[in-house]
């Protein structure tokens, strides 16, 4: 039993120091689920549910009476009724088809967070897994430079070189251990951006498994417009912008009053005594449009119409640019890949290879510089490589996001 609770324990404490493990795609529904900032989102739909269910309905109905005492005798006059607004256009329809939109808006826009989040979760994941890799080409090339650093010191010792190279390998290697120190910085900055997407703890890290994909043929489909939900909530807000116009409209006219009242009479008649009346009467009003026609609504509303109906158009541009970008960037950047992994790469690792054979040989004419400046060329262009590698993925994360899949 305690060795049972002592496993268990154990394996807690692992996991909890070790974090959260996600590829993609399980990154992307965990955000969903756990983001603070879309569940908030999402509390919009139930207030604009809440506006549906208060809009188009009618006023309370108003109860009246009044009491007239006669202060010099006993006659008085009593009355009651009831007075009913209702309106005289079709303004509780439109006040309903607003808030319907609006409903359509509210969900429009919940999706389109959901896409802009997942979004940027596979942009950090891309993002931390070319950290990863970068990390690892650094620790590589400083394994190297020990090495050669120890290679030095042999030969050195046996009296065919110097010891400033064994130095100036052991520095170069340190080099590499600070800038290994640089991207452990720039991973805590990125993994703290992370945890916020991904709604996961401080106290825990954050690590995607697996490694960044090889590069295929970029997708030159153009962007389905009608499928991304931005775009439908740009042609809802339009819809609750129609509706809220003509309402604006309908609401020139306010509304009119019918009331059903009842008196009671008592009057003192000289030479018959108290006389006793009852009268049953029915009022209607109707407010005249002369001073207040809702000018000033129904202007702001033909704004907010032609405002969003240019938002939509924007919109419809900007996604066009941005997916005809990331394609030109998707096709550059595989271009860089092809030439770098053809023939820049394994010409670079052909001729470090040969100087540190040589090095390592003690052969003559094989100076300290020329090793180090072929290590360096192949660094650079295995850090070019995977600065490749990443732009294109961050590329194809837009493209697929703007061609609204």
């Amino acid at each position: 039993m305690f060795r049972s609770s002592f496993l268990f324990l154990s394996l807690f404490l692992t996991f909890s120091v070790q974090g959260a493990r996600f590829t993609f795609e399980s990154a992307v529904q965990h955000a969903l689920s756990h983001n603070p900032d879309l569940a908030a989102a999402r509390f919009s739909i139930v207030e604009a549910q809440g506006r549906l269910i208060q809009s188009g309905r009618w006023s309370n109905p108003e109860l009246e009476s009044d009491w007239k005492p006669n202060v010099r005798g006993t006659e008085f006059t009593f009355g009651i009724g009831f007075v009913q607004k209702f309106p005289l256009t079709n303004r509780l329809r439109l006040e309903k088809a607003v808030s319907q939109a609006e409903i359509t808006v509210a969900e429009a826009e919940v999706r389109a967070a959901e896409v802009k989040l997942a979004t940027a979760v596979r942009t950090a994941g891309v993002k931390l897994l070319s950290l990863q890799e970068s990390k690892a080409l650094q620790e590589q090339q400083r394994a190297s430079s020990q090495e050669l650093a120890a290679v030095a010191a042999k030969i050195a010792e046996r009296g065919e070189g110097s010891e400033w190279e064994a130095a100036q390998f052991e520095l170069e290697a340190q080099q590499h251990a600070l800038e290994l120190l640089q991207l452990d910085a720039e991973r805590a900055a990125l993994e703290g951006a992370v945890r916020a997407l991904l709604g996961v703890a401080d106290s825990k890290s954050v690590e995607f498994t697996g490694r960044l994909p090889a590069v295929t043929e970029p997708d030159s489909g153009r962007p389905e417009l009608a499928g991304r939900p931005d775009y439908q909530a740009a042609h809802a807000r339009i819809e609750a912008a129609q509706q809220g116009l003509a309402l604006a409209k309908a609401q020139r006219w306010e509304d009119a009053s019918v009331g059903l009242g009842m008196e009671w009479e008592h009057n003192d008649d000289a030479g018959v005594g108290l006389e006793k009346e009852r009268m049953v009467g029915v009022r209607f009003s109707l407010p005249l449009p002369f001073w207040n026609k809702n000018e000033g609504k129904i202007a702001e509303s033909e704004a907010t119409v032609s405002r969003v109906e240019k938002e939509a158009e924007a919109l419809a541009a900007k996604v066009r640019a941005e997916a005809s970008a990331a394609l030109g960037e998707m096709k550059a950047a595989r271009r860089i890949l092809k030439e770098i992994s053809n023939t820049l790469l394994p010409k670079a690792q052909e001729i470090e290879a040969k100087m540190v054979g040589f090095y390592k040989q003690a052969q003559p004419g094989t100076p300290l510089a020329e090793v180090l400046r072929a290590g360096e060329k192949r660094q650079a262009l295995e850090l070019a490589h995977l600065s490749a590698l990443r732009d294109y993925h961050l590329a194809r994360i837009r493209l697929q996001a703007a061609l609204g899949h």
